[in-house]
């Protein structure tokens, strides 16, 4: 699995991002980086956001080569996608990048102040006897899957919240949507 996994790397270095399907705005007190290419057979990138507070997040776009991706939360896809990014942070207990997670929460949430609906899981993760939230986002847009990452100490939670839902705002605003 490690071997596949490395040579899908290897694969992405060399492949171009596609254009984003949204527009990757940087709201006041954030910044970013330029994206970068997931495998080719994910048609897809990714891209890292950075908070002058030092809260991290990471955006990834891509399709998997679906031609066709329902907007609606509900959707069969859409769900998947959600239980593909779970057994992600499954993977990483396994391979010992945390002692322990534990999903706490589950549902449907808004994107910020849009109208944007997102699924919405969060996990609290055993490190080093350090428990940290990590928060997945997933939605769907212009035929092109979104999910966002975002893992901070447990602690810091409610102000973490405060200066991610600029970003989760203007990320899921029509503004925001490629023409």
């Amino acid at each position: 699995m490690l071997d596949a996994a490395a040579r899908a790397e290897l694969e992405s270095l060399d492949s171009k991002p596609p254009a984003p399907n949204i527009t990757l705005t940087t709201p006041s007190g954030w910044s970013k980086t330029e994206t970068r290419a997931l495998p080719p057979a994910d048609h897809g990138f990714t891209v890292a956001y950075e908070h002058d507070s030092g809260l991290a997040v990471t955006l990834y776009q891509f399709t998997r080569g679906h031609n066709s991706i329902s907007n609606d939360v509900n959707s069969p896809l859409l769900k998947e996608e959600m239980q593909h990014a779970k057994k992600g942070i499954e993977q990483a207990v396994q391979l010992g990048y945390w002692q322990a997670a534990k999903e706490t929460e589950f549902k449907t949430v808004k994107l910020g102040d849009s109208e944007q609906q997102a699924l919405w899981s969060q996990f609290h993760l055993t490190v080093d006897d350090m428990i940290l939230a990590s928060d997945i986002y997933v939605w769907a847009q212009n035929n092109t899957f979104f999910k966002l990452r975002c893992t901070s100490r447990s602690e810091d939670i409610a102000s973490n919240q405060a200066a991610l839902d600029p970003l989760l705002t203007a990320l899921g605003s029509p503004a925001a949507t490629a023409k």
